[in-house]
């Protein structure tokens, strides 16, 4: 049974381990979809979201992994389809010693253990149990008829097994695993068990009319998590502005670049203060990451109706340049620290001086921090600008 085990092992280590890339690539897009259609956000939504992506990730993986090379396909003979319905059972069971013909082998001890320690056995069941997470999700979550989750269950099954079929679609030669009907079968009976069982852990969740009250509740009032996703967007617009400034200066002006390097990043400066200062000036207060988390910039000034440009000029430079900036310095002043502390080949004067950075810089950083946050609590781009994110409902 552990040996049974240990082949599912390498492919469930590998989402462990990919997971967290993929987490990180989904997590913005998945909170301004929040954000814009249920204007919050649910963490019992997004536990639920994240883990049915996990789940499909090992699932995936499962039907794939381990990757031979295209060497070792080569001096393999391609694997043939199964199309015989109830193949691999018929097959287990005769390799157990039962036969259809004979019911006394029915009743031989032996023969069950056999069958029962089987590893084809096994297969089986996992190939059954493998989808019974996805009819869970299908009737929880996505809330869908039972027709449609036998359907779905049978064509992600499908997509599997033509996965394989096609040698992960043409990166092999030809197949290195052996696509088989059974497993249609039982993927797909594995969908409807899970869509059939639900309702016994349903009882214990909250429902999905439930999530959308909470994040409805939480939607009537500014979250730290809103601020960061509409930074994380701004900041991505940032990159894709110095990238296209940057591609369009290298391959379209190759003799320019080198001679006139200042006139290239003045250009990104005024295209960068033109979405950060003119666009909220135009557009309502938003920039794209505002517009997309339904939130705007407004003065602390009750006498102010309008942000100042200088005021946006100001919260811009601190919230993307001054405060990344001291989040940089501080994690390269403790890897730097913990690793000449830890490290043979570092010597007095490193660590001294490391050390006395640390002692001057992170009590500056904590004491401007305090005060920024006892004054109005909020970080220093808010206080300082006299500024702050306002939903936009």
């Amino acid at each position: 049974m552990l040996s049974n085990l240990s082949n599912y092992s390498f492919p469930i280590v590998t989402a462990i381990s990919i997971f967290p890339l993929v987490f990180c690539l989904i997590s913005i897009p998945f909170l301004v979809w929040n954000y814009r259609k249920y204007n919050g956000l649910s963490v019992m939504r997004a536990t639920v979201i994240f883990s049915f992506v996990f789940y499909m990730m090992c699932a995936f993986f499962l039907t794939l992994l381990p990757l031979p090379t295209i060497q070792e396909v080569l001096d393999r003979k391609p694997a043939t389809f199964n199309n015989h319905l109830f193949n691999n059972i018929i097959s287990t069971m005769s390799a157990a010693g039962f036969v259809s013909s004979d019911s006394s082998t029915w009743f031989i001890g032996a023969n069950w253990k056999k069958l029962l320690t089987s590893a084809m056995l096994f297969q089986i069941i996992a190939n059954i149990i493998m989808q019974v997470p996805l009819g869970f999700y299908l009737r929880y979550y996505f809330r869908v008829s039972w027709k449609r989750a036998l359907w779905i269950g049978f064509l992600i099954s499908m997509f599997y097994e033509m996965t394989q079929l096609s040698g992960v679609w043409g990166i092999y030669p030809y197949a290195f695993r052996c696509p088989d009907v059974d497993d249609l079968m039982n993927n797909t009976l594995g969908c409807m068990i899970g869509f059939a069982a639900a309702p016994i852990l349903m009882r214990f969740l909250p429902s999905v009319e439930e999530m959308d009250m909470i994040a409805a509740k939480r939607g009537e009032r500014m979250e730290i998590i809103r601020a960061f996703t509409a930074f994380a967007v701004d900041w991505f617009v940032c990159n894709l502005i110095n990238f296209f400034v940057n591609y369009v200066a290298y391959h379209y002006f190759a003799g320019f670049i080198h001679s006139e390097f200042l006139q290239v990043e003045l250009l990104k400066i005024i295209l960068l203060a033109g979405y950060f200062i003119v666009l909220p000036k135009l557009w309502e207060k938003q920039t794209i990451g505002n517009a997309l988390v339904k939130v705007k910039i407004v003065s602390d000034n009750k006498n102010q109706s309008e942000v100042t440009a200088k005021n946006l000029l100001y919260r811009n430079i601190i919230l993307y340049f001054a405060e990344p900036m001291v989040a940089i310095i501080s994690i390269i002043l403790i890897v730097s620290t913990a690793s000449c502390y830890t490290g043979v080949d570092s010597t007095n004067f490193q660590r001294t001086v490391l050390t006395s950075a640390c002692i001057i810089f992170f009590p500056i950083v904590f004491i401007v921090l305090m005060n920024s946050i006892a004054r109005k609590g909020g970080l220093p781009h808010n206080t300082w600008t006299n500024t702050h994110l306002e939903l936009d409902n």
